[in-house]
């Protein structure tokens, strides 16, 4: 009697497992649907971060950036300088990433395209003395502006006020923490950082995001997106 109570304990937990691993799984093969591209890049800065070897590959130095070089603009913001600057970067990521690329995906990656180029394209004609440029946060500035920038517009067009004016509070505490950061030379959320903070990335990105939002008050033909 004990041994048939022991397994059946043993295969109704082995079926609890199963059904939260089946569940898990197909979890992740919804959310993979929803957002590919945002975990496409979480993905590939994972795997940079936890290969060290395979970063010279995608880094961007200033003073050795050649023609052949240029898809390094890009490449670069899969890098981070620790884990700590990884995570906070891929938790935006997710975040941001994944409401963007679900409710307007093709500003989504218009967003993506330009902050991708631009950002270390401009802190490397505004600050070249810092050699080099790594990490996701511009590109989660500017995702996180056109979110902002786009529940705004939206909700205010909807006549729903209160929605509009705590879309309208986000929009300016971003901005609010970006001058925040250049005004107290560190970064308010990764502690310790072994780099050195460049909140004209995070501006860069957030006027990006905050222009690229402004897509919602052309109308449906400006940069139509399956939902929103």
């Amino acid at each position: 009697m004990t041994l048939s109570v022991l397994s059946g304990g043993r295969h109704s937990t082995d079926r609890r497992f199963s059904r939260l691993l089946k569940s898990t799984v197909t979890t992740f093969a919804e959310y993979l649907q929803m957002a590919p591209v945002t975990c496409l890049i979480a993905a590939a800065a994972l795997l940079l971060q936890s290969l060290p070897d395979l970063q010279p590959a995608a880094e961007l130095r200033f003073t050795e950036l050649a023609a052949s070089d240029l898809w390094r603009l890009v490449t670069c913001h899969l890098l981070h300088w620790s884990w700590d600057h990884f995570t906070w970067d891929v938790a935006v990521l997710l975040a941001a990433g994944t409401f963007c690329e679900t409710r307007w995906p093709r500003r989504f990656l218009a967003v993506l395209a330009t902050a991708s180029v631009l950002i270390p394209a401009a802190v490397m004609i505004s600050a070249p003395q810092l050699q080099s440029y790594r990490g996701l946060s511009g590109l989660d500035s500017a995702l996180f502006a056109l979110a902002a920038g786009s529940m705004l517009i939206e909700e205010s067009r909807n006549g729903r006020r209160h929605s509009a004016v705590v879309a309208a509070v986000v929009v300016a505490t971003q901005f609010l923490k970006i001058a925040a950061e250049s005004a107290a030379g560190h970064t308010l959320f990764v502690q310790n950082a072994p780099f050195i903070p460049v909140p004209l990335a995070h501006l860069c990105g957030a006027v990006i995001g905050s222009l690229l939002s402004l897509a919602e008050l052309q109308g449906p033909s400006a940069l139509p997106d399956r939902k929103g």
